[in-house]
């Protein structure tokens, strides 16, 4: 049996997550190429590793599983 555990809502920088431990920057991206709207504006003035592994992954995605439901994790700091 699993106990649900009360969402805690934290408002403030995205992507300086104020938490211990391992923390995930989930984010939702399309499955066209495209990058340089939105949230993914912040993400790449703060590290570039997402932004070259998407472009990267959408180029090669004849060879790969790039399409939507896809999940990719980017290391962006040892805990981020």
């Amino acid at each position: 049996m699993t106990t649900a555990v009360p969402m805690r809502i934290v408002k403030g920088d995205a992507t300086s997550p104020q938490a211990k431990g391992p923390k995930v920057i989930a984010h939702v991206c399309n499955d066209l190429g495209g990058w340089g709207k939105g949230f993914v504006l912040a993400i790449s003035k703060r590290w570039p590793q997402p932004e070259r592994d998407y472009r990267d992954w959408h180029r090669h995605r004849a060879g790969n599983d790039f399409a939507l439901g896809a999940v990719r994790l980017v290391p962006v700091q040892a805990d981020i």
